[in-house]
């Protein structure tokens, strides 16, 4: 049954070649960049207890990035960039499997490889092996990283076991998704839907102090191992249970499909609909199902997010540190902890909702691939209508979204209609990414994809992450990266349109080239 897995496991190592060694560089960057900025910036054990003590009693950070659980150094960074690691590679671990399984069974190419000497579950294999070694190489990785910049040896190894455990997870996570659906759009879709409530269990369990909830959570288990402070090793069970368990369950469902389908079977549509009658009828046909996933799941993040603000207690603004963190989320002295929280929430709704319209936008590549849009384009419909009707969904789809949200979040804060004008703000800047997956789509269609998952880990990671670590001084931030320069009106600022206009100007440029890109050249 698994005959052929090493010679497949040599074709995934080969492919991941470039790209692998790149991301645990990165992770290795985050882990310990962090460590030696705080290092310098707090020369003694007194000034970086200091810190800790600013930081713990700041709220709104503590459910952005965890408790507080070592006022060292090494701790401190942990705390700080921890959260980051672990969800970063939780979404890589379900891009890599379901690229590997789902995604070969969807090109063909498994169908091809099939019909050599492999047994049925070889390909599964090969791609847990590799994804599976690749979480442990990146938490070895990290672990050693600390420990070259001179940090304790146990504490290190156990942030590398928690980082190891989070990917390890949604390893097993995403092959069970790759099991259950038709295609890797909706296996990722399923993957992420499971890593965004893991999210929001351990953000809640923090912001309101409910730290048992975090038991609940798969990323909650990583930060209970507690790293640089009592080294609970015991919180890693869970999760070693759990990626052993997703596993058997996908080898289980693997013997009982067939090649190509999955459990969840997609549905036909309704022979001769006369509601396909424009290309954009087609487009809201497709994407429809992606806009009511989002638009719920933002709705009960709104919920639960917008309801811990009114438990984010003020904070004394003497520290060196708030005056810092105030700086950077509010823009006036009279701008509250709470009033910085929610610019901080509606920041990050911006930042994954950047994803949206690059998924949507990939459904004109799978599109393309698959024969379909050769067949529509053969009819009188243009290319410009046809991409046109999916551009419009996606930029349409990006803004109901963000205004869902808004609408939760401030009716559950208490301030329905001025945090829905903050989090509405975030659309040029999400808008942006939009164009760029376009630009990609007509100029470099066979690395659209990559191009797109580039640009929304770029931005996620260089908006708000690396910029500070790599000493840059957030100059990547404030001229490449859309958000940080978008007014902050939740705190203070008041609004001014020009970087608005300026975003939308250039997410218009970039699509108008991309359009035009698609008209002149030949389908692929």
């Amino acid at each position: 049954m698994t005959t052929g897995t090493w010679r497949l496991t040599t074709l995934v190592i080969r492919r991941e070649r470039l790209i692998a060694p790149f991301w645990m560089a990165l992770l290795a960057v985050l882990a310990a960049g962090q460590a030696g900025r705080y290092a310098q910036s707090f020369p003694t054990a007194r000034s970086i207890a200091d810190f800790a003590r600013e930081m713990a009693a700041n709220r709104a950070l503590t459910a952005f990035a965890g408790e507080v659980h070592s006022p060292t150094v090494a701790g401190m960074a942990v705390w700080k960039n921890a959260d980051a690691i672990y969800t970063v590679l939780a979404l890589i671990a379900i891009l890599t499997i379901v690229r590997h399984t789902r995604g070969e069974e969807e090109s063909g190419r498994a169908e091809l490889v099939g019909a050599g000497v492999i047994g049925r579950f070889a390909p599964l294999t090969a791609a847990l092996v590799f994804t599976a070694g690749a979480m442990v190489a990146t938490g070895l990785i990290c672990a050693l990283a600390m420990i070259s910049t001179g940090f304790d040896v146990t504490g290190s190894l156990s942030f590398g076991a928690a980082i190891t455990a989070a990917g390890l997870v949604f390893t097993g996570v995403g092959a069970l998704a790759a099991q259950l659906t038709e295609g890797a759009r909706a296996a990722i879709g399923l993957a992420a839907l499971v890593l965004g409530v893991s999210y929001l269990v351990r953000f809640t369990a923090d912001g309101s102090g409910l730290t048992w909830l975090k038991w609940l959570s798969p990323q909650g288990w990583s930060h209970l191992v507690r790293p640089y402070g009592d080294d609970n090793w015991a919180a890693l069970l869970p999760a070693l249970a759990l990626a052993a368990l997703t596993a058997a369950l996908a080898y289980l469902l693997a013997a009982r499909r067939d090649l190509g389908h999955g459990l969840i079977p997609q549905r036909p549509g309704p022979a001769g609909s006369a509601r396909l009658r424009s290309p954009l009828s087609l487009a809201w046909r497709l994407h429809r199902g992606l806009l009511a996933g989002w638009s719920v799941g933002y709705a009960v993040a709104g919920l639960v997010l917008g309801a811990l603000a009114r438990s984010i207690p003020e904070v004394s603004r003497q520290g060196a540190s708030v005056q810092e963190f105030l700086r950077r989320y509010t823009a006036s002295p009279e701008a509250s902890m709470t009033d910085a929280y929610l610019w901080l929430i509606a920041l990050s709704l911006g930042y994954v909702a950047a994803l949206y319209p690059l998924l949507a936008l990939l459904r004109l590549r799978k599109e393309e691939l698959e024969g379909r849009a050769e067949l529509l384009l053969a009819t009188p419909v243009s290319r410009l209508r046809w991409a046109g009707g999916h551009l419009f969904l996606a930029l349409a789809g990006s803004a109901l979204i963000l205004a869902v949200a808004g609408l939760t979040l401030g009716l559950a804060a208490g301030d329905p209609f001025g945090v829905l004008g903050g989090t509405l703000v975030q659309i040029p800047a999400v808008w942006v990414l939009a164009g760029v997956g376009v630009l990609a789509f007509g100029l470099l269609p066979r690395a659209a994809a990559g191009i797109s998952w580039g640009a929304f880990l770029f931005v996620n990671l260089f908006g708000e992450v690396l910029g500070p670590i790599m000493g840059i001084d957030y100059w990547i931030a404030k001229y490449v990266v859309p958000f940080p320069n978008l007014p902050m009106v939740l705190s203070g600022e008041e609004f001014g349109a020009g970087p608005l206009l300026v975003m939308t100007a250039i997410t218009i440029a970039c699509s108008a080239a991309g359009l035009t890109a698609l008209k002149r050249r030949a389908l692929v």
